[in-house]
């Protein structure tokens, strides 16, 4: 009888993959991310990840732009030298993250951030900054049920980029080194090299 010995192995899905895809809609630009994209944050209730289509992500705008001046109707960290975020909707460039829930509702997180000199940023990774106030913010977009919610305007201050935290590598484990056949007696002690054939 012979017997097979499984081996183990995380799946890692190839880096190819993980990427983004740019999108762009008549008033929108930006950058949508693969389910698999590392992020440091969480929605609530949340039940996993996924890739918002084009057709999600020009829904989530046409959401945004219709509910956004009700959404920040009180206009924090908005005052003085900063932007009120819904009378300058064209000037922000996009990052898109796909959530579920445990309903099954699909949540879009929406990033916006009006600052040239981060449009190199953008594609290569989430930004998340402190400071800045109104030229950086979020808002999620639940597009199951249409709801617009979640509005977070940075405050006051000096920019700086909140680090990532360091994810651990994937896992991927090796096969175990099979013994070499006739090597141990019953009793489990080596033979000498002269001794292994019986």
């Amino acid at each position: 009888m012979l017997c097979g010995t499984a081996q183990a192995q995380d799946y890692v899905v190839p880096v190819e993959t993980w990427d983004y895809a740019e999108v762009q809609g008549i008033n929108y630009h930006g950058y949508a991310f693969h389910e698999q994209w590392d992020v440091d944050f969480t929605v609530e209730n949340q039940d996993g990840r996924y890739t918002p289509t084009e057709e999600d992500i020009a829904e989530a705008e046409r959401l945004i732009q219709k509910r956004i001046a009700y959404v920040n109707r009180f206009h924090e960290n908005q005052e003085g030298d900063c932007p009120v975020v819904d009378e300058h909707m064209r000037k922000y460039e996009r990052q898109y993250v796909g959530f579920t829930d445990i309903t099954g509702c699909h949540i879009v997180w929406v990033n916006f951030v009006w600052d040239e000199s981060m449009a190199d940023s953008l594609k290569k990774d989430i930004v998340l900054t402190e400071g800045g106030c109104g030229h950086y913010w979020h808002i999620k977009v639940n597009l199951t049920t249409g709801k617009v919610y979640g509005l977070e305007v940075n405050g006051y201050g000096t920019v700086k980029m909140i680090p990532r935290q360091k994810k651990p590598a994937h896992r991927i484990s090796r096969p175990r080194r099979p013994q070499p056949a006739g090597k141990l007696r019953k009793t489990g002690i080596p033979h000498n090299p002269e001794e292994a054939h019986f």
